[in-house]
């Protein structure tokens, strides 16, 4: 797989960034992404919070051939059914179940349930219930084996509700060969750690859920691999077939190759009348995002349609963001707001903004 960055990475990272906080940018299935909730993937010092990690592992699901890897039937779990299953191990089940049981009950269709964990928020990890071996599987890319509290809790909650099943004997048909899940042995399946940062557990557990086999990952994962996916995963969400979010950033595609000035964006706090007057759009560009229209420009347009994109916002807070960075020799900000003032030909140039544009042709000429 490819993780060299794209256009379309940036273009994602832009639209993440000048988005205000509870905009809603990707909505998968029934899971749903907000702004605040996805800039944790523009910045590698960050965990990824479970709204990113289930949007991305309904991703994975829509990949067939991921889900029959090996010819075995595998269901991939979202963080939050994990976690219900750890409250139940801990507090227990009464009566003839609830739909946690119903859940559970799918389980019996697969040989493999792989089931995302966290650790007190501090860690992600992955533990697959393998039915075929009757093991449990635990990939952890910094190999903390000392803790497994959390597992045992949660496999302590899948026995409840298997035991409510295995009662309930008319209502039940697997291939499971032994329900006694408490029983299966549990094996580390990284020797050594892979993780080489403080942040990444969350992106190192998507990948061990996508290359994950019944003995071992079908393909390396490094942090070199890792650390590329990150900032990725953001134009994978927004770019995704299935995200019905994507109306909210929608372009009326027509004469791309025309002056690349002339943009319309939709759904900026200043447009939003505007959308209503526009034409409906085809079927076929329904779900058409900002991102995979922005993909086909050419560099001329897509700077073009960027500058003018810059001109026309006016949210104060937005205007306030931080766009671009630089440490060496000295620290240096630009705001949106300094980027628009470059922007306007009757304003004289911001110090910082001059400054960096000679900084970095003093680089460019080394």
């Amino acid at each position: 797989e490819d993780y060299a960055l794209t256009e379309r990475d940036l273009c994602a990272h832009v639209i993440i960034e000048t988005s205000l906080k509870n905009d809603l940018l990707v909505k998968i299935d029934d899971i749903s992404v907000k702004q605040h909730q996805m800039v944790c993937l523009l910045d590698d010092s960050k965990w990824l919070n479970d709204d990113v990690i289930s949007a991305y592992i309904c991703c994975i699901k829509d990949q067939v051939h991921v889900q029959n890897k090996n010819d075995g039937k595998v269901y991939f779990e979202n963080p939050f059914i994990s976690r219900l299953l750890k409250r139940d191990g801990g507090i227990g089940i009464h009566g003839d179940g609830t739909f946690m049981t119903d859940i559970v009950r799918n389980y019996l269709k697969y040989d493999m349930i792989e089931l995302p964990i966290n650790i007190d928020n501090k860690h992600w990890y992955l533990a697959i219930v393998n039915a075929k071996k009757s093991e449990i599987q635990v990939f952890d890319s910094l190999c903390w084996e000392f803790n497994r509290n959390d597992l045992t809790t949660m496999l302590q909650g899948l026995q409840y509700h298997l035991d409510i099943l295995r009662r309930q004997q008319d209502s039940i048909s697997h291939k499971w060969t032994d329900l006694d899940v408490t029983k299966w042995m549990i094996t580390e399946q990284l020797r050594e750690p892979i993780q080489e940062d403080s942040s990444s557990c969350g992106l190192f557990m998507l990948k061990f859920m996508e290359y994950s086999t019944e003995d071992t990952l079908c393909h390396p994962i490094t942090q070199e691999i890792i650390t590329p996916f990150r900032y990725k995963l953001a134009s994978i969400l927004l770019c995704w077939k299935t995200n019905t979010a994507a109306m909210t950033t929608m372009l009326e595609q027509s004469d791309i190759e025309e002056d690349p000035n002339d943009v319309v964006m939709l759904e900026s706090p200043e447009d939003q009348n505007k959308a209503k007057s526009l034409n409906s759009l085809s079927f076929k560009n329904k779900y058409q995002s900002l991102i995979s229209v922005i993909s086909n420009m050419s560099l001329h347009a897509l700077v073009g349609r960027l500058c003018s994109y810059i001109k026309s916002i006016k949210c104060m807070e937005t205007l306030e963001k931080v766009w671009v960075q630089s440490s060496k020799p000295y620290p240096i900000s630009l705001t949106l707001k300094k980027l628009q003032g470059i922007l306007n030909e009757d304003l004289p140039m911001n110090r910082d903004c001059f400054n960096l544009v000679v900084r970095r042709n003093m680089f460019d000429n080394i």
